[in-house]
């Protein structure tokens, strides 16, 4: 047994090879090891779209094209924008003055952002890329892993354009109406994290009503 752990310490001596805790790293190294990986982490699929999901998220709700995943303490919130993807819609972002990090994504013609801020004991995490956005609230020791899923996730969305454009096409106006996506509340009465806690409580309590008048 000592052996092996000698060789294979020999062989890491010799290749340079090392091994770096992803809290260690700079963002912008996470970020761009993250949207450059290739995983085989579970494939989650809906009507038009599907997308890898990281070892250890579990989907706990999902609302039209809204998904919400928990991971450890930190809860996810994912929108996949179907109309700006139908329009190829580009993306406008103001850099954030107060952020923690903020940065522009660029990769394979696809554009994206990213802003980080802080808020009591945790991180707040705002991105989209890919015609998808998510945000979450996660604990501050869990910052770098979180924004390597987030972006993970946003990277991993693959559309099918046959099915969005048989779902929208000629139904483009009346489709965006009946849209619902929960990242657009009015931003400057309360924080997002603030209007999730109110939507998912009224929709916790829509399930316990459900299961009651069965």
């Amino acid at each position: 047994m000592k052996k092996i752990i000698i060789l294979i310490v020999l062989l890491l001596s010799v290749t340079g090879c090392t091994f770096v805790n992803i809290e260690d790293k700079e963002i912008d190294d996470v970020i761009l090891s993250a949207i450059e990986s290739s995983n085989n982490d579970f494939i989650e699929s809906y009507n038009g779209y599907k997308f890898k999901v990281p070892q250890g998220f579990e989907i706990v709700g999902k609302k039209e094209n809204n998904i919400k995943l928990l991971n450890d303490d930190d809860t996810y919130y994912m929108y996949i924008d179907l109309i700006s993807k139908y329009y190829k819609k580009e993306i406008n972002h103001e850099n954030n003055k107060d952020a923690f990090f903020t940065k522009d994504i660029v990769y394979n013609n696809k554009k994206g952002y990213i802003d980080i801020t802080e808020r009591e004991d945790r991180y707040y995490i705002k991105a989209e890329y890919n015609y998808a956005k998510i945000e979450a609230s996660i604990e501050k020791r869990n910052l770098n892993k979180a924004v390597s899923n987030v972006i993970k996730m946003l990277a991993s969305v693959d559309y099918n354009d046959l099915i969005i454009n048989t779902m929208i096409g000629e139904n483009a106006l009346s489709y965006q109406e009946e849209e619902f996506d929960i990242f657009e509340s009015k931003r400057e009465e309360s924080y997002f994290m603030d209007y999730v806690e109110e939507y998912t409580s009224k929709e916790d309590e829509k399930i316990k009503d459900e299961d009651i008048i069965k």
